[in-house]
């Protein structure tokens, strides 16, 4: 049926189908029942740090589906589901989409002497394969190359599968692991081709199966920043004349609430290597050690990032005796083997380039965590760039016209989502997890050392057993 995208949140759904491995004893086939009735809730999950689209479905039944079809977490549940007027959705259905596998019933309770509500947990079917599977196998050649291997080798997914290419020939032995648990592995030694960066993700979102980095989902391959999706800034909704233009556009990107989830933690980045880090190879063919230091400050000029210019979340300023943050490399020691000649003329991951990078990378990024609760549109999907323009909490000038923070504001990239559609509320909300790894404007530069001898200096060294006895 039809609906007119004239309100916030409006949505498509068809049917909600679910099939169990049952047959019908008077078809022969297996039962198929529509749950559309029932369904009073449900929610899409997308994430860059989960590897599978997933879900969750509240249902108020009166008619124990539980039994009559039986539920038993084995159904196939088929649907589809998108934003009016939109080209793209989530099509699980069986003819053009991809079903999803329903794995758990949970948080089961009567409402009355006739009805009970429940949860139903439901995963794309590659995620069920994932811990069906193990993966022993030599795998060389590019690293994308390999995830491609994988995903249609052992994942057996029919679905898209979008990678970026990599550097480098390598070869790699998959010890009879889980398919996740290499692809992880694989993520953590590619170098992109086109970026000077190393650590890459793997997700999937209602499209396709994504191997990307960071630079790739913030740039195109020519370094062109990749065009913002939508616009958010919390604001007044339905406050401009219903048919006008841009109407409908300023409603969607309203925010209904959003929240600061984290904005810097200085201690963390310190300890785990985002500011500085030493890194310690060992060749057992050469019998070498080698040294390399990672300083934030060169390696960010290197980088593409979310925002232009010198914005990195680390200031320029006198810490310690001249020494700045960057410079404190001993506080992180990674120690790594880099022995050569282990698969002839295959080449091992440099980690000099990669490890200590995909570290830093990976922190920063998650320095600058916002969450906002927005009208759902499903063209939004994880792993887009959107805007966000962040209140100043402060009284403005008449000249102010923004009034907008100056540093939070700007280009953020959504790491998960969840889309929450009611069926009684009849409407669609996404909450939007953003982050990023630069400041809209840059952090002022300081050269006056607000630390070093600036405390008092009369600490003494004194004996508990002398004390003990002069009390």
């Amino acid at each position: 049926m039809p609906v007119q995208n004239d309100r916030p949140g409006a949505f498509e759904l068809s049917n909600i189908i679910l099939t169990s491995y049952a047959n019908d004893s008077e078809t022969g086939r297996p039962n198929r029942l529509n749950i559309r009735n029932l369904v009073t809730e449900f929610n899409i999950y997308e994430s860059l740090d989960s590897k599978f689209l997933s879900g969750d479905m509240i249902l108020t039944d009166a008619t124990n589906v539980i039994q009559t079809l039986p539920l038993t977490g084995f159904e196939r549940v088929e649907f589809f589901f998108r934003s009016p007027n939109t080209t793209v959705g989530y099509d699980f259905g069986v003819d053009k989409g991809h079903p999803m596998f329903v794995y758990s019933l949970t948080n089961r309770k009567q409402i009355n002497p006739n009805a009970q509500v429940y949860q139903l947990k439901f995963i794309s079917l590659e995620g069920i394969r994932d811990h069906q599977t193990r993966v022993s196998q030599a795998f060389s050649g590019n690293i994308e190359q390999m995830i491609a291997d994988i995903s249609y080798n052992y994942l057996k997914t029919k679905k898209n599968v979008l990678v970026e290419e990599t550097k480098s020939n390598h070869k790699f032995v998959s010890p009879r692991i889980k398919p996740s648990v290499f692809i992880d592995q694989l993520c953590k030694v590619a170098r992109s081709k086109n970026f000077e960066n190393s650590g890459f993700v793997f997700y999937e979102d209602a499209n396709a199966f994504h191997f990307k980095s960071y630079e790739g989902l913030f740039c195109k391959t020519n370094g062109e920043p990749r065009e913002a999706v939508a616009h958010y800034s919390p604001k007044v909704k339905n406050i401009s004349v219903k048919g006008s233009e841009g109407h409908t556009e300023y409603n969607l990107q309203s925010v209904e609430k959003f929240r600061v989830l984290n904005q810097y933690d200085t201690l963390k980045n310190t300890a785990y290597g985002t500011y500085s880090s030493r890194l310690i190879t060992h060749d057992l063919y050469n019998k070498t050690f080698n040294e390399f230091d990672y300083n934030y400050h060169l390696e960010y000029e290197k980088q593409k990032h979310l925002e232009k210019d010198k914005n990195g979340i680390l200031p320029y300023f006198n810490y310690d005796n001249g020494e700045s943050f960057g410079d404190k490399h001993e506080g992180v020691l990674f120690l790594q083997s880099e022995t050569s000649k282990v698969h002839n003329t295959y080449e091992l991951p440099d980690s000099k380039d990669i490890l200590q990078k995909r570290i830093s990378q990976k922190l920063a990024i998650n320095s600058l965590v916002l969450e906002i609760t927005v009208p759902g549109f499903s063209e939004v999907r994880v792993g887009n760039v959107v805007t966000f323009t962040m209140p100043n909490f402060a009284k403005s000038s008449n000249t102010d016209q923004e009034a907008k923070d100056k540093y939070l504001s700007g280009r953020y990239l959504i790491n998960a989502a969840r889309h929450h559609v009611s069926a009684i509320n009849k409407r669609h909300t996404m909450v939007l997890e953003l982050v990023k790894d630069s400041f809209n404007e840059f952090l002022p530069e300081e050269a006056y050392d607000i630390f070093t001898n600036n405390e008092a200096d009369d600490g003494l060294l004194y004996s508990t057993s002398h004390l003990d006895e002069t009390q």
